[in-house]
């Protein structure tokens, strides 16, 4: 086996291996963002809903007076 071979046989597996951790890193770095992104448009839903249970508990406060004064009626 020649030098050649032999920096061939080691070389090109480990060239393989240090591209795949390059590409496993670059999909996990892509896959954190999206999170990020999922977890900020939760946050949004999540205040979202807020606001309208906050109006529901309105409306249902208002009806509840109401129906008070229509039985005192």
């Amino acid at each position: 086996m020649t030098n050649v071979q032999l920096y061939l046989a080691v070389g090109m597996p480990t060239l393989a291996i240090l591209a795949g951790i390059l590409i496993n890193g670059m999909q996990f770095a892509a896959l954190r963002g999206e999170m990020q992104s999922l977890s900020a448009r939760l946050t949004s839903v999540g205040t979202r809903l807020d606001m309208l249970l906050a109006k529901v508990m309105d409306i249902d406060n208002r009806l509840t007076r109401l129906e008070a004064r229509m039985e005192r009626m």
